[in-house]
């Protein structure tokens, strides 16, 4: 690297904190019109949403990335954010840019897509597989458009859940798939009767296996928990291509004796785990993947501003396991990685 070119990046960076910056003493300002205030969120979601384009997901976060995602963080832990166009505007764009990418084919390997909360869709050469995706927001005024989730359920082949909490299952998004004609296996008991297509397992808090032949894959149950809710770790095995494990809410202090042997008996490729998953680092070495991608950061609605886990508290977190040399990518909505084994 020349001298000239490391004045430039010096320059950027600068440019950059100073930008950011400037971002912070705007939000930290108190006598804002509404008008104000929506046009600065405008501007910034656009501005970050051209950032995460521009530094896509990595094992390594450059400095622009990381400064987009805290400076997302800070836009969603103000709350008269969310309910406003500029939210929308940025949360549909990225959800119509998964929407468009799903026809692209995959080669080999998985083509991993993390959606609003703790959702994903994994898609292999055979497979497109959703995994507890919700609109996010109310009934009335989703986050996700009825339009743009009903466009995915085309394009997935079945919607897995992992527990019955609103914010891993909803019913019209799992009406969205039967609908498309699509395969929805829910928890036991629920939604029972809705749909044929709609099929509540028949077994909980054991593990066992669900063969799908006609996708090439394998659904292996792990019987996990949040507290006292069951909830089901489900780790998708894509023949051939790779094997995820993704946690839901797993917290259940118990269960760790026997996670702790999981990557005994399946071999994972990718751990999606939600960023607050009780003792990460016993968690991570238990299942044994060679790819970490965490889920459940900033859950907006009913949680409040200091359980809206920030992207910076996931850094800070992953930070502590650079001993376990297993690379991590952090990814937000409507982004997505490709991984080959």
């Amino acid at each position: 690297m020349n001298i000239s070119h490391l004045n430039v990046c010096t320059f950027m960076k600068h440019h950059i904190l100073t930008a950011f910056l400037m971002l912070n003493a705007a939000f930290a300002a108190t006598a804002q019109t509404s008008d104000y205030k929506l046009g600065q969120a405008a501007t910034a979601f656009n501005a970050i949403d051209d950032m995460l384009q521009t530094y896509r997901p990595a094992t390594e976060i450059p400095l622009p990335r990381e400064l987009a995602l805290v400076s997302l963080d800070q836009l969603l832990h103000d709350t008269d954010n969310d309910a406003t166009e500029p939210f929308y505007a940025f949360i549909n764009t990225r959800m119509r840019r998964v929407l468009e990418d799903l026809d692209r084919p995959v080669a080999k390997g998985l083509r991993i897509y993390k959606l609003y909360n703790d959702g994903f869709i994994v898609k292999s050469p055979k497979a497109t597989i959703a995994i507890d995706l919700i609109p996010g927001g109310s009934d009335a005024k989703p986050f996700i458009t009825d339009s743009v989730v009903y466009g995915i359920a085309g394009k997935c082949d079945a919607l897995f859940i992992s527990h019955f909490h609103a914010d891993h299952a909803n019913l019209n998004v799992a009406k969205s798939f039967a609908a498309r004609g699509k395969l929805v296996i829910a928890p036991k008991d629920l939604w029972v009767g809705v749909d044929p297509l709609i099929r509540p397992l028949e077994k909980e808090n054991q593990e066992f296996d669900v063969e799908f032949e006609e996708l090439d894959l394998t659904l292996h149950v792990l019987p996990g928990h949040q507290g006292d809710v069951y909830n089901n770790i489900n780790v998708v095995e894509f023949h051939n291509e790779g094997t995820v494990a993704q946690t839901g809410d797993q917290w259940g202090t118990a269960d760790l004796v026997w996670i702790d042997r999981v990557h005994e008996k399946y071999d994972i490729d990718v751990l999606m785990p939600n960023c607050w998953v009780n003792d990460m680092k016993r968690t991570i070495q238990g299942f044994g993947p060679r790819l970490i991608i965490t889920g459940h950061e900033n859950e907006l609605g009913e949680h409040s501003i200091d359980h809206r886990e920030a992207y910076w508290m996931t850094v800070r977190k992953m930070e502590k396991m650079e001993d376990l040399n297993i690379p991590y990518v952090l990814m937000t909505w409507g982004e997505w990685y490709d991984y080959q084994k």
